[in-house]
């Protein structure tokens, strides 16, 4: 790869497409846009790409890396997209429906688009592969982790990833002596417990179905609810699924949208439904926070990061609020008014609570930068 190239970086988000273009040398961001999309309308993938590509010099773009959110047990590591690595990520599409598909669609694209440039792919499970086997396996018969290979893989490792060693440098600390909770909200949401540096529990399970509520996935039900509506042929496969991926978590609930800025306007204006949708959300994270700094055996720093973590005051208090009784307290006013990258707890609180700015672009291109190496 060509050191004084540029690293063209896409993310293939559930609802959106976002760009990052980043010199291979330094790490400094030359370029950053975003568009939303419908996940539904596969054309619309391409659309998309051409819209954030409109007007920028890709003359110099050495590479591209692609934020893949299901690597499986066989890529713990980023990898050169090849046919046979294309093939791969195919099969996994159906355990991340939302993600895989359009960041292949995109990736065939760039192959059109910038011939002979190559792809790398880098996982969101990565992160997660340090996961013990009591966070890792599920209460299910052994021999289906042995022949099928089920198991919690964990998603938005990047993120993740990225948000504790950021949180590290905030508070001036070495990420090994600390213990993190690393709050990913977004249109999906997940929790890691990191300790050294290190994931040791989280939340998203075999699929990014698993864990919080999210915008428009349920999180955690009982599996035997959703065996009683296929049993009784309330609901089909298909049916069941896109309800599961789109119908669900606040649109569900709310009867809305499944964006949190407009559940809290709905709220706000005294709409029932959307009101319980908020309190159903904020529920769920105090209970996955609360499960994480247990894992952790303690807490130094929280992290709130993704749309919904750094722009909603609102969910951040009311996770924070009921953490008071293991010395956590916000400090409201900073709360309330506070840009990424900013503590926002009191001075006085035992655990230090951060608002970041998420960079998953970066930590794609820096590993992309790291599997090609330079001549």
């Amino acid at each position: 790869m060509n050191p004084e190239g540029q690293i063209l970086v896409l993310n293939a988000g559930s609802s959106s497409l976002k760009l990052g273009l980043f010199d291979a040398t330094d790490e400094e961001q030359l370029a950053e846009r975003q568009m939303s999309w419908d996940v539904d309308a596969v054309p619309g993938y391409q659309t998309a790409l051409h819209h954030v590509l409109a007007g920028l010099d890709t003359s110099r773009i050495a590479a591209v890396g692609h934020r893949v959110v299901h690597g499986g047990t066989r890529f713990t590591t980023g990898v050169v997209i090849d046919v046979a690595v294309r093939a791969e990520i195919a099969e996994l599409t159906t355990l991340a429906p939302l993600h895989n598909g359009p960041a292949l669609a995109v990736a065939d694209e760039v192959a059109r688009l910038f011939p002979g440039v190559p792809q790398v792919a880098v996982f969101d499970t990565a992160f997660h592969t340090t996961l013990p086997p009591h966070a890792y396996l599920y209460a299910l018969p052994y021999e289906w982790h042995e022949r099928w290979g089920v198991r919690r893989f964990g998603f938005h490792g990047l993120s993740h990833a990225y948000s504790a060693g950021r949180a590290a440098e905030i508070l001036g600390r070495p990420l090994e002596e600390l213990k993190v909770v690393t709050c990913h909200l977004g249109s999906g949401c997940s929790l890691a417990a990191i300790e050294r540096g290190q994931s040791i529990a989280t939340t998203m399970g075999f699929t990014p179905l698993d864990g919080l509520m999210m915008a428009t996935r349920p999180g955690s039900v009982d599996p035997g609810l959703l065996t009683y509506l296929l049993a009784e042929n309330r609901m089909t496969v298909a049916e069941l699924e896109e309800a599961l991926y789109h119908e669900s978590g606040l649109k569900g609930v709310s009867g809305q949208a499944g964006d949190m800025r407009e559940i809290l306007s709905a709220r706000a204006r005294g709409d029932a439904r959307a009101g319980i949708a908020f309190d159903l959300y904020v529920a769920r994270l105090r209970e996955g926070i609360g499960a994480m700094a247990a894992a952790l055996g303690g807490l130094d720093a929280l992290v709130f990061t993704g749309g919904v973590g750094e722009h909603a005051p609102a969910v951040r208090a009311g996770a924070c609020d009921a953490l008071v009784w293991i010395g956590l307290t916000l400090d409201d006013a900073v709360n309330a008014t506070a840009a990424p990258d900013a503590v926002v707890s009191s001075p006085d609180s035992a655990i230090r609570v951060i608002v970041l700015h998420t960079r998953e672009e970066l930590m794609v291109a820096r590993e992309s930068v790291r599997v090609l190496g330079t001549p």
